[in-house]
């Protein structure tokens, strides 16, 4: 399964139900209990987001942090570049999320673990919340 940034980002700041699935999707990852993937968008979007939020510094650390899991770790390479001209031709999906789609087709995934309600409509992606992650995994 795929990870979206918004896993990452609700772990850290939601403090709620949602921040808890969250960090508990994480920790299923470090316990290597459950396998992913990712792409170094991820890690673009986390920052920003973050950035905002809390210090610098701090989403800088979670960064490094999310980067040392055992994700493997998707390169956005031309072929994935050309890949999200025709799935952003083809969606509704913005410009970063063709790429996690096309991410995610280049290496064969088809479950994206995202809060994300736009991957609901792409042809070949099912998208699991947080809750819904939670409760197959768990």
């Amino acid at each position: 399964m795929y990870i979206d940034s918004n896993i990452f980002i609700f772990a850290t700041v939601n403090r709620g139900r949602l921040g808890r699935n969250c960090s508990e999707i994480i920790r299923l990852i470090n316990e290597k209990k459950s396998t992913c993937a990712s792409s170094f968008l991820v890690i673009d979007e986390v920052i920003c987001v973050l950035q905002r939020k809390i210090r610098k510094e701090s989403s800088i650390k979670i960064a490094k942090a999310i980067l040392s899991m055992p994700i493997k770790w998707i390169n956005i390479d031309k072929s994935v570049i050309i890949k999200i001209i025709e799935t952003y031709e083809k969606t509704a999906l913005d410009p970063k999320d063709a790429i996690h789609a096309s991410a995610m087709e280049g290496v064969g995934l088809s479950v994206i673990v995202s809060e994300d309600e736009d991957f609901d409509n792409v042809k070949d992606i099912e998208r699991l919340s947080a809750s819904e992650c939670v409760e197959r995994y768990c």
